[in-house]
């Protein structure tokens, strides 16, 4: 029962924010009671935080599977942008703002994993410079920290508001536009070639 209460919080603050559904609304989801919900989580911010390390687990999970499938860092990049897209297309921008104001656990949850994803960045990075995928004088850390924050911005309503950007535009052109300014004419090429096979 955790478990899908869980899962059914997470999929109803993806749809629609975290501060605009409550406990009500996913008792009533689930077809159990309030106090079913409180047996297992001490709080609505004891659930969020649940759902938190939840949602970065089954992507740590599914990170790893792509890590493991990948010919090479570009096709590797392509299968993350594909996990994104998916992701992306159900989940409401409110979301990230909601976490960072109102749950402060979660939201340090989540910069952790920004720090994981961080260093996945930089093993992809220097993989494909030692691949001759991606230039060779490309700087590493100040690239991998350009790719993290990249993603972070894009969900930075005041700077594309959701009612005008579409986020999942927004972070396929900022994906597009980080590869094709570091890969080599090689690269590109496999790009190219791997992104319409995507």
């Amino acid at each position: 029962m955790q478990q899908r209460i869980i899962d059914t919080a997470e999929s109803m603050f993806f749809r629609f924010g975290i501060r605009s559904v409550t406990m009500d609304d996913i008792a009533k989801e689930l077809g159990i009671s309030k106090k079913t919900i409180y047996h297992y989580f001490a709080d609505k911010d004891d659930l969020v935080e649940k759902v938190t390390e939840n949602a970065m687990s089954n992507q740590m999970t599914k990170t790893c599977m792509i890590i493991d499938a990948s010919k090479n860092p570009i096709e590797e990049l392509m299968f993350s942008t594909k996990m994104m897209r998916e992701m992306l297309e159900n989940v409401n921008v409110v979301l990230f703002f909601d976490m960072k104001k109102y749950h402060p656990n979660s939201w340090k949850k989540y910069m952790d994993f920004k720090t994981v994803h961080l260093e996945i960045v930089k093993k992809n990075l220097n993989e494909g410079i030692a691949q001759k995928l991606y230039r060779s004088e490309i700087n590493v850390e100040i690239m991998s920290k350009l790719r993290v924050e990249t993603i972070d911005m894009a969900f930075n309503m005041e700077l594309f508001p959701p009612n005008l950007y579409n986020i999942l535009k927004v972070q396929l052109e900022s994906i597009d536009h980080f590869i094709r300014g570091i890969v080599t004419a090689k690269g590109l090429e496999i790009y190219e070639k791997t992104r319409l096979a995507i």
